[in-house]
């Protein structure tokens, strides 16, 4: 599983909105990058680590020892929904698998990242709601058809998206990613939008800003 663009711009954007959790839940945390971003940003915060894939799992249980805020890290290798931990989180945050309509892979494990098979809209939403504290946030990263049918069913289940950037590629480019804030309270959604690169396809001063405190090239 690699560590994607997008990927690194919710991790920074997350530990940017969000105001001094001291309980971190990491849906999917994958190999581990956004629990470790967070990590970085808070670190005070408890942070658990959920993640079904054994392989991914086994890797971000490695990174998280072989870093410097390994006893605030904890990985979970179980499914979000058999996750029963009775404690109530500050900050959940996501980045789910999305491609409900593409192919599938004949590779499993890829499919497992990639589809929502395993983790399905309704679901996270359930997850979410079983694990968020009553003024916690949840963070998610969807593309934009998927970001828009999710909101329909945070909204039914009393969630409310209260902040959201829209991600571009590159000035003029449509709609790449979206990057929503929900919280359980209702309030005006602040809106916002950063583009990667520029024309020139040299990452955007935002980018870098954003980024600079993660990438050592920055």
């Amino acid at each position: 599983m690699k560590v994607t663009t997008e990927g690194c711009l919710f991790g920074a954007w997350v530990a940017r909105v969000a105001e001094s959790p001291g309980r971190i839940l990491d849906i999917g945390t994958g190999t581990g990058l956004l629990s470790l971003m967070l990590a970085q940003q808070y670190e005070e915060a408890i942070i658990d680590a959920v993640e079904i894939n054994v392989e991914a799992a086994n890797q971000a249980r490695i990174n998280f020892e072989a870093s410097k805020w390994s006893d605030n890290l904890t990985l979970h290798h179980v499914d979000v929904q058999d996750y029963q931990d009775t404690k109530k989180y500050d900050l959940v945050l996501s980045n789910p698998p999305f491609f409900k309509q593409s192919l599938l892979s004949p590779v499993a494990n890829l499919n497992l990242a990639r589809h929502d098979n395993s983790l399905g809209q309704q679901q996270l939403v359930a997850s979410v709601n079983q694990h968020l504290a009553e003024d916690g946030s949840f963070c998610v990263l969807f593309p934009e058809r998927e970001a828009e049918t999710f909101r329909q069913v945070a909204e039914h289940s009393g969630l409310h998206l209260v902040r959201e950037l829209s991600v571009f590629n590159s000035p003029g480019s449509r709609r790449f990613r979206v990057i929503g804030q929900y919280q359980r309270e209702e309030k005006e959604l602040i809106k916002g939008a950063m583009n990667t690169r520029d024309i020139n396809r040299e990452y955007t001063a935002d980018f870098v800003e954003l980024l600079k405190g993660y990438y050592l090239g920055f």
